[in-house]
């Protein structure tokens, strides 16, 4: 058996894939001592035993705040819990619920079945030639880490982008943690919160971005309408859909006129 466990930890690492994150004794018995050992037993198995959240990972929870608002807030696994929240006095193969305690927000005990981890939130480009596109001159090209490395900070070598709202931001390897990643998302959060009555008014009213425009040229003519447009420029993914969606065809309305 001891053969068979070794076994199937190097085919995991031939495979890309971290043993430390399966049930060894779980796919040896599927794969090969129930099943024939095929690549098709042998994948079923592994997805079957895939563990997927362990004590240190991070996750994310959706939390409904005040006034119709979801918030998303990060932080790592403290601990597993039974379906009454309390703590487990063994180990188990599929615990039913995590405890977190995101900065942002008040602790939690999410079941694993609404818990996503932090990871899936986020695109991460790998790929030199995107992460350091139109980099700066005075480098040769080359973005540096903004991770925090004091005065020399080192190459960039990833681009993380937060999908939900767009923001960027590019790190080094040892930088590209989840702790960063999740930074990247707070920000955001951030903006949502202090943007609360900006987009309460466009709920209610998605016409008020349609409204007059001012002085383009003069900082002291902004028209309201201007500072909610301005507002859909900077934040698109706050904007409300309907107010999106007016807002668009306001936009091509005034190309059509521009054109004629």
């Amino acid at each position: 058996m001891r053969e068979m466990r070794e076994s199937a930890r190097e085919y995991l690492e031939g495979e890309g894939r971290d043993p430390e994150r399966y049930n060894i004794d779980g796919i040896v018995r599927d794969a090969w001592v129930d099943g024939n050992g095929s690549d098709e037993v042998w994948k079923a198995a592994v997805e079957k035993h895939h563990i997927r959240f362990m004590v240190g990972d991070w996750g994310r929870i959706t939390v409904e705040v005040e006034d119709g608002f979801t918030e998303h807030h990060y932080g790592p696994i403290e601990n597993f819990r039974r379906p009454d929240g309390n703590f487990y006095r063994r180990n188990v193969a599929k615990p039913y619920a995590a405890f977190l305690h995101p900065e942002y927000t008040r602790s939690h005990v999410v079941p694993l079945s609404e818990l996503v981890a932090e990871v899936e939130d986020f695109e991460i480009v790998t790929e030199w030639s995107q992460v350091h596109e139109g980099g700066p001159r005075h480098n040769y090209g080359v973005y540096q880490c903004i991770g925090g490395h004091g005065p020399y900070p080192p190459p960039a070598t990833v681009m993380v982008i937060h999908k939900v709202s767009g923001r960027k931001k590019r790190f080094c390897d040892a930088c590209n943690t989840p702790e960063k990643r999740a930074g990247l998302a707070d920000e955001a959060l951030m903006y949502q919160r202090n943007a609360k009555q900006t987009i309460l008014k466009l709920r209610a009213n998605a016409e008020l971005i349609t409204g007059p425009t001012g002085d383009p040229f003069s900082s002291y003519d902004k028209t309201e309408a201007d500072v909610y447009r301005e507002f859909a420029d900077t934040f698109p993914w706050l904007v409300p859909a309907k107010a999106a969606e007016v807002y668009a065809a306001w936009k091509e309305q005034q190309g059509a006129h521009a054109a004629a």
